[in-house]
């Protein structure tokens, strides 16, 4: 008998393996019945259409809610950005409209919303701007599939512990909630390993394969499957030798665990003794406890914004105080560096601030320059900050800064706030570092200048690789020309490691590359010496910085 052995060939998105039992989870596709209503039945439909959105906005809700806490920042901005979208009296006055005008059901006239919208986004020319139509696909989706809830058997994520998904597209929200519920990993037709979802991935350690084109038409739920990471391919009924080599991947795991176990302690040094500064990204105080444990040099970067965006109006000094001195205590004399609020127009609504929406947040008012549009808010945060750094040593870190009026902008802030605290009669610590996120190319490009304001910069790769090259990660049309590898990117983190070295001033990697073992000796190459990640990629890093010669690499 022939072996029903098939092999699928997919893009990876997370290293690790797994074997199990596939889940199939289907895209809705329901079948819109046209027929016109008569007028009797248009009150009845428009009811039918508002239940349909105050159950998808209770949805919504209810999943934000599941998911707060460290995925918070991640996944908030889409569930709001949804969320706002089910509020918009335009689109809710055109269903309306179109029950009542064309004698439509709400099913009918919810579709035909939403292909127009799709048409006019499709024309649209900037491919940034054209992707955020999927927004639009997503949220009706979610109405019509609420329409239709009767009707359809929900999945219950409780039940897919154990089970590998395998499906078309998964949001961050879906995949944090299943990865909550206990699956095993996740196999999509679509997608691209640059996607938000893909990165969360990465950071829960969950295997993810996509790209996968025949996942869907091939495996059937209960099937044995197997994802693979070297090379990135689904097995689909696996054999012996599949089995077999995934149970010694399992055993090199638990061998690699222990061995990076006994690095928790360890200082982080190259084969030929050059030492290495790890840092990590944080914005719960737990990633600041873990990082503590694991032995590192500080916190590099902590995101504030998550402290305005996890609730409805702005923080006050005392409420942001409470929270950055909880971080300093938790790094026990260890530095943590606050990134100052980086939020733009997209994600201002949410966090208390009222901004006029743009046709491209990702280049408006957004990081500095919205702290600076804004003092009176600005002015809150410095000095919550400047009080907690009377407890522990404390750094100020500047995020899109393009100039350097901005920082001299942020540092004269920063001085009038530290006299403020000290005629009140506040506790002040040492002076605190101010230092300049290079994330815009002007940045890296007239670094010099910047430099001679800053006490240090840190590389946000994820940005300055999406400016540079000109691709937005998350849209696949374009993903493929997102690559951190690409020469250019390499000339200008080079361009700042060597200006900073000659300026005397740190500099440090803290974007996604920090925490890639890939591109550990690349950026160890480039002159970085100090790297900022999340702290689940610390101990592997760490690993890989002590199997590195760099005097041989030289």
């Amino acid at each position: 008998m022939a072996s029903r052995r098939i092999v699928l060939e997919g893009q990876l998105c997370s290293r690790a393996m797994a074997l199990g039992r596939a889940r199939l989870v289907h895209p809705a596709h329901f079948v819109v019945d046209e027929t016109p209503i008569g007028p009797r039945r248009v009150a009845p439909e428009t009811r039918r259409f508002e239940q349909a959105l105050a159950d998808a906005r209770a949805e919504l809700a209810a999943l934000r809610d599941q998911l707060s806490g460290p995925l918070m920042l991640e996944l908030g901005e889409m569930l709001d950005a949804h969320a706002l979208l089910l509020e918009d009296p335009a689109f809710i006055g055109a269903v309306r409209e179109r029950i009542s005008g064309e004698r439509v059901g709400a099913h009918a006239a919810l579709k035909r919303e939403r292909d127009r919208l799709m048409a006019e986004f499709e024309a649209i020319d900037d491919p940034y701007l054209r992707s955020r139509g999927e927004d639009i696909e997503q949220v009706i989706g979610r109405v019509i599939a609420a329409l239709y809830r009767d009707a359809e058997e929900r999945i219950d994520p409780a039940s897919l512990a154990g089970e590998i998904i395998v499906t078309d597209q998964v949001s961050p929200a879906d995949l944090a909630n299943w990865h909550e519920h206990g699956i095993l990993g996740v196999v999509t037709t679509g997608g691209n390993p640059l996607s938000h979802s893909a990165i969360l991935a990465r950071n829960l350690q969950l295997p993810m394969l996509c790209g996968c084109q025949d996942a869907l038409s091939q495996v059937h739920d209960g099937d044995v499957i197997l994802i693979e990471g070297e090379p990135p391919r689904l097995v689909l009924h696996p054999d012996q030798n599949d089995q077999a080599r995934f149970q010694a991947w399992q055993a090199q795991v638990a061998r690699d665990a222990q061995r990076l176990g006994r690095l928790r302690k360890a200082p982080t040094r190259s084969r030929d003794g050059t030492d290495v500064a790890l840092w990590v990204n944080a914005e719960r105080e737990e990633d600041i406890r873990e990082a503590w444990k694991l032995g590192a040099a500080g916190v590099g970067l902590y995101r504030t914004e998550f402290l305005f965006l996890q609730r409805a109006g702005l923080p006050d000094e005392d409420e942001q105080f409470n929270a950055y001195a909880a971080a300093v205590r938790a790094m026990r004399g260890r530095p943590v560096t606050f990134r100052t609020l980086d939020i733009g127009a997209d994600k201002a609504d949410r966090s208390g601030l009222a901004l006029a929406q743009e046709p491209n947040p990702a280049l408006g008012l957004r990081g500095v320059r919205l702290s600076l549009a804004r003092p009176e808010v600005f002015a809150i945060q410095l000095r919550a900050i400047v009080r907690a750094a009377a407890l522990g040593p404390v750094r100020v870190l500047v995020p899109m800064v393009a100039n350097v009026r901005e920082l001299r902008a942020v540092r004269a802030m920063l001085a009038a706030a530290v006299r403020d605290l000290a005629s009140a009669g506040y506790e002040l610590g040492e002076r605190i570092s101010l230092g300049a996120m290079v994330e815009v190319p002007s940045a890296a490009i007239a670094i010099d200048g910047l430099l001679a304001e800053a006490d240090f910069v840190s590389i946000g790769t994820n940005d300055l690789t999406q400016y540079l090259l000109a691709a937005d990660r998350n849209n696949d049309a374009v993903a493929g020309l997102y690559d951190p590898g690409h020469p250019a990117l390499a000339f200008l983190i080079e361009r700042v490691a060597v200006a900073a070295r000659g300026a005397g001033k740190a500099v440090a990697v803290c974007g996604e590359m920090a925490g890639d073992p890939e591109f550990t000796g690349h950026l160890l190459r480039l002159g970085i010496r100090e790297l900022s990640m999340h702290p689940s990629a610390l101990l592997s890093v760490r690993q890989a910085v002590s199997a590195i010669d760099l005097g041989a690499a030289a």
